[in-house]
Order: C-alpha cells, then sequence, then structure tokens
C-alpha cells in the first residue's frame, strides 16, 4: 500500500532522528538490483511456521520518547506517531504504488492520467466503504481540496503541489465556493485538471493520498476540524481498521473494519503502543510486541540478539541531514523569504561545516555499520536516480580550516576560536531533537567536529529538544536556530519540491533563488521519461542544494528495520510487484494466543 505522501515527510521522517538511522516511510523498499551497503543486508521477508489462529491481537509497538498527538484527520496529521497509528490501521493507503513508486492500480483508488488533457481521473474501488457504512465517493476526495485549500486552513498540507490544480488558487483566494477544477462525474469517478501536467503527477502531485469523509466534515468548520472528536476520538476508516478505543498519547485499540473492501482482516484486532528506546528490547523479549515497528542501528545487535524474534528490513525513502536556517516563511505571501544577511548566509561557512561532518565515524562507531553514508539528496532506493559517482562534499578538515580562512573567519584574539568577518565573536546556535541511545553522542560529535576547525557551535536551550517543540520552534522560525539536524521521507514520490520549494512550509531551510526555482521544474518535466534526461536533472540538483551552495548536508539515508515476534506467520517489506496487490497489515496472521517470549 501506499504508506505515505512526500507531505507527510516530517511526520514519519522524524523517526529516523528518534530512533537512530532508521525510517519506515513507504511500505516498501528497495530489494534486489543494487549493491548492498557494507554492514547493511537488506531481509524483507519474514515468515514462521505454524497455523494461524482465527482470533487474535496483533500487538504493534511503536518507539517514541513523546506522546502522540491524537491528530487522526489526512489533511491536519503532522505528528510522526499520529501517522504511524494511521498507516498501520488503514487510515493512510488508499492508492498501491507500482515498481517505480508510482501510483498503481491495485489499491482501493485507481488513476488513469491524461497528459495531453492535463488532467487526471480517479476511480474509487466498487466497494470502498466508511467504518459506518457509507460509501467512499468521489466527494470525498473533492473535500480534502476543500479543506486545505480553505482560507482557514492552518495545516501544511496546501502548497504548490496542490496551486497546480485549476480553480485552487481562486479558491483559497475567496473569489469561488468551490475548486473548479476539480469535478464530480459519478458517485465513484473524480476528474482533477491541472494548470500544466508535469512528470511528478504520476506520483500523485496535487492528487490526495487518502480521502476524507465528507459526510462527516462537511458540516464542521475547517477551523475546527483538528481539534473535533470526529478527528481525536471517533476518526473513520475506510481501511482494514478502524479505531475504537484511545488512551491520550499512548495506545491505540483498533477493530477490523466490517466494511473493508478487500474483506476481513486475517487478525480482527489490533494495539498500537508507544514504547520508549530504552524499555523497547526488554519489553521485545518478554513477549509484549509482535512487531516493533522500525528501531535504529544502535538497537540492531540487541534485538538480533533475541531468539523469541527475527529482524525484517530494507532500504526506504529518506535520509537524516543538517540544514541551516536561511530566512523565514512569510504566512501572508505563502512563500519562503531568503534573508541575504542571515547568520548562516556565507555559502563558504556552510561548506567548511559540511567538510567537518566524518560520516563514516559516526556510522562505525555509533551505527555498528548499519548504516548508509548519504553526500546527495536521492538515497539508494531510487536506483534511477541514484547517481553512484556522485561525491558531494566530502570530510576534510584541513580544507574546513583553509577555506574559512580565505572567506575570512580568523581567530583573532588566539584562542582557538574563529570570529566573524567584522572581527565579532562568532557563536552558532545548533537544534537538533531528543532521541534513541547514539542521537545525543552523534550531535556531541558533530559540534566536536565543528570546534577542531574554530568554530562554536552550541545547542539551542543546551541540549537536544523534545521531538514536538523541535518541530514547532523549527516551523516557527525560531531565531535562536542557526543550524538543525532533521530528517526527510521522500515517500514514494522522490520529487523535493515539496521540501525545497517556494512555497513550501517544509522548506525549513527557508532558502529560495531563481536557479533552485528552474532545476525543481526540470525535475517534473515530462522529458523526464527518458531515464538519462530524470537522471542529470536529480544529479544537477544535488549539485546546487549540496555542493555548490551547500544548502543542506545529508549523512544517512533510510533503511527500515522491524522487530518480529515469531507467533508472526508473515511480515512482508518488498518492493511492490507489477500488476500484484502488496502485503498488507491485514495479511498478518497469527499462530498462537500471545507473542512468544524469549527464555
Amino acid at each position: 500500500m501506499k504508506k505515505a505522501s512526500k507531505l507527510t515527510a516530517l511526520a514519519l521522517a522524524s523517526l529516523m532522528i528518534l530512533s537512530g538511522c532508521g525510517a519506515k516511510g513507504n511500505k516498501g523498499g528497495q530489494d534486489s538490483g543494487k549493491k548492498e551497503d557494507a554492514g547493511f543486508k537488506p531481509n524483507p521477508v519474514v515468515e514462521n511456521e505454524g497455523k494461524a489462529i482465527e482470533n487474535g491481537t496483533l500487538k504493534v509497538g511503536i518507539i517514541g520518547e513523546s506522546p502522540f498527538k491524537g491528530v487522526f484527520h489526512e489533511a491536519f496529521a503532522q505528528d510522526s506517531f499520529d501517522m504511524g497509528i494511521m498507516n498501520w490501521v488503514g487510515m493512510g493507503g488508499f492508492f498501491d504504488g507500482d515498481p517505480d513508486q508510482k501510483l498503481g492500480n491495485t489499491g482501493l483508488g485507481k488513476v488513469e492520467f491524461k497528459p495531453e488533457e492535463k488532467k487526471a481521473i480517479i476511480t474509487i474501488h466498487e466497494k470502498a466503504t466508511w467504518s459506518d457504512g457509507v460509501p467512499v465517493t468521489a466527494k470525498d476526495f473533492l473535500r480534502y481540496y476543500l479543506i486545505i485549500g480553505h482560507k482557514d486552513y492552518e495545516g501544511v498540507r496546501f502548497g504548490g503541489d496542490y496551486l497546480n490544480v485549476v480553480g485552487m488558487k481562486e479558491y483559497h483566494e475567496g473569489k469561488s465556493d468551490t475548486v473548479s477544477g476539480v469535478k464530480v462525474l459519478t458517485d465513484k469517478t473524480l476528474e482533477i485538471n491541472f494548470k500544466e501536467f508535469d512528470h511528478s503527477i504520476y506520483w500523485g502531485k496535487g492528487i490526495p493520498y487518502n480521502p476524507v469523509p465528507d459526510h462527516v466534515y462537511k458540516d464542521i468548520p475547517v477551523k475546527e476540524q483538528e481539534s473535533h472528536d470526529a478527528t481525536r476520538k471517533h476518526p473513520l476508516s475506510c481501511g482494514a481498521y478502524v479505531i475504537k478505543e484511545i488512551v491520550p498519547g499512548q495506545q491505540v485499540i483498533a477493530e477490523a473494519n466490517p466494511h473493508y473492501a478487500f474483506g476481513k482482516p486475517k487478525t480482527p484486532r489490533m494495539e498500537i503502543k508507544l514504547v520508549p528506546s530504552a524499555q523497547v528490547v526488554a519489553a521485545a523479549k518478554s513477549g509484549e510486541y509482535d512487531i516493533i515497528d522500525t528501531f535504529g542501528s544502535d538497537l540492531y545487535e540487541k534485538f538480533k540478539a533475541l531468539k523469541n524474534g527475527k529482524i525484517a528490513s530494507n532500504y526506504t525513502g529518506g535520509y537524516s541531514y543538517i540544514s541551516f536556517k536561511l530566512g523565514k516563511y512569510d504566512k501572508e505571501k505563502g512563500e519562503v523569504v531568503t534573508d541575504p544577511n542571515a547568520k548562516m548566509a556565507d555559502k563558504n561557512l556552510r561548506k567548511a561545516m559540511a567538510m567537518a561532518v566524518d560520516r563514516d565515524t559516526v556510522n562505525k562507531k555509533l551505527q555498528q555499520g548499519l548504516s548508509v553514508p548519504l553526500y546527495q539528496i536521492i538515497p539508494p532506493m531510487f536506483s534511477t536516480i541514484y547517481d553512484k559517482d556522485f561525491e558531494g562534499i566530502k570530510y576534510n578538515l584541513e580544507e574546513a580550516k583553509k577555506l574559512l580562512d580565505e572567506a575570512g573567519y580568523k581567530d583573532t584574539n588566539g584562542d582557538g576560536i574563529r570570529e566573524d568577518k567584522n572581527g565579532k565573536p562568532l557563536k552558532i546556535n545548533f537544534a537538533a531533537m531528543q532521541g534513541g541511545a547514539t542521537q545525543e553522542p552523534t550531535v556531541s560529535f558533530y559540534i566536536q567536529q565543528w570546534k577542531a576547525i574554530g568554530l562554536d557551535v552550541q545547542l539551542v536551550t543546551g541540549r537536544l529538544i523534545e521531538f514536538n517543540n523541535f518541530y514547532e520552534k523549527l516551523g516557527a522560525d525560531d531565531p535562536e536556530i542557526d543550524v538543525y539536524q532533521g530528517g526527510w521521507n521522500t515517500g514514494s514520490n522522490p520529487d523535493p519540491s515539496g521540501f525545497y520549494g517556494k512555497h513550501e512550509q517544509f522548506n525549513f531551510q527557508r532558502f529560495t533563488s531563481p536557479e533552485l526555482d528552474k532545476l525543481l521544474a526540470d525535475i517534473v518535466t515530462l522529458d523526464n521519461t527518458d531515464p538519462k534526461v530524470r537522471l542529470k536533472h536529480y544529479t544537477d540538483l544535488s549539485k546546487y542544494l549540496v555542493t555548490e551552495q551547500a544548502i543542506v548536508i545529508p549523512t544517512f539515508s533510510s533503511t527500515t528495520k522491524s522487530f518480529v515476534n515469531n507467533r508472526v506467520k508473515k511480515y512482508d517489506i518488498s518492493l511492490p510487484k507489477e500488476g500484484v496487490a502488496p502485503f498488507r497489515n491485514s495479511d498478518i496472521e497469527l499462530t498462537k494466543e500471545s507473542p512468544e517470549v524469549d527464555k
């Protein structure tokens, strides 16, 4: 199933930071046809012997150090845990992906693309039904557009992807009471008209990844929807499961959706709990969980030693990175405004900091060699656009010192710390969120390396920041932050416009330029159907963002690693195959009444 749109990247990629360098983006990963990275060997399928029991409760643990917010609404959910829970119960994944990660035709929805007419037609499965028995219709997709484009909408989904839909701009500005380019043809078909039909539309650009129940939200004002009981207490689902009980911030209990189009789930009940990283291995060992959904490389050996389960692993989209605050987001204009006088505006300062990032040492000393160092903005899961020859900015302390000297950042008082170009103290504030066992030593190592080239880098607040607070500060352009460490999940669409685009709130760097606009436009032109052209466009973008401007310092590509208890008959996170429905959470079977214990 299509596990995550790129616009939920903040949500799921944060898990990569919280649990180490593992992340679970879309369900699949690349499990064949690529060179394996040293220390990491994909094992996407776990199978166990035994006859499946008829009734049972699947127990899922999601590693987290902070409570989930409990916003179960496609247009408003941002919290990584909320999105993870929605994906598990089937509230996220209306469309399946094909082997190239484009929108496929084996899910609850199919999409017919008509590039010559600049349109796409969504056809909804005839049996697709909400958990209250009301059929899913085209109005449910239209409702999503009417929510995110509304003047009172304050979420992050509205951006360039949807401004390309005919009539969305006029609706957003209050000049129309509907989105003229989104047309309900029948109860089960919807037509979407685009201003320009570009290559990323095949991956879902401008197309909702999931519908919103129109019969519920049409009567709830947009400004009230995020906090409404329909979102927080009784969310509907058209997937395999529906949430029945919520322990705020800690646990969700879901039961089979009796109206699920693909039939009764093989395990009728599911419990999803948050578990702190410090307790997760002991909990798995004692048989508290069937599946620990994504853990970091720092926990790999501990999980591997357990005899009551196996590890499913794969490459996946997404990466951790270090970046710089270079401006602000103007909410009135709906665009990024770059400040040429920002503290980190000098690209040579940024390049020097990039040269001090020693990925190999972090991987070997802290990640047991199980993470994948990354030097470009495309992770290796996307084999057709991952440039294996791309070097980026390599680790070199001496070159970093030389570059700083030439740029005018010199130690004028002999204390070992460089002043700015005007001879004044230069203090660089670095923000990083709380995470697993390796997070603090990793952050400390980066700060130590920057000190080695003469830069005074200190943690914002003096410590790692709690997850929710971290992204609140980042999104609000907190002036205390100069540099930060984050995570980005590409979802199934590698087009990075939603992260680097001029109109995107997820452009936390707050960097924009005519050159970047042109490079992002090249990414989505229809000439990208030529694999060589597509690779060149993505490589050119990495050259600009990483090598030339040093806007972003990619550090590690994401992998997904999950612990699977021996009572789970099969768990499969393989890449989708052409015309074949992927393994779904509703396919999971249990062979015993309770998870096995490691005795």
